[in-house]
């Protein structure tokens, strides 16, 4: 992460991560492996969290928005 600075130590003994560089719109800043991704459909199915779905189905529906074309 050439623009990310991690661990970035902040007041209070805050942790987190610090911008070094801008990041322009849509600019991928960050990496996730698929195997670490949780989808929706995994949570759907899930014991514990599939009742969150169910209780919340607004919170689950897909979004339309203009930002993730």
């Amino acid at each position: 992460m050439p623009k990310m600075e991690f661990p970035a130590y902040f007041d209070h003994g805050l942790l987190g991560v610090k911008c070094t560089e801008d990041i322009v719109h849509r600019e991928a800043y960050l990496y996730v492996p698929y195997k670490l991704m949780i989808t929706v459909g995994d949570t759907k199915v899930h014991d514990i969290l599939g009742t969150i779905c169910e209780n919340h189905p607004e919170c689950f529906e897909e979004d339309t928005s203009e930002d993730w074309e």
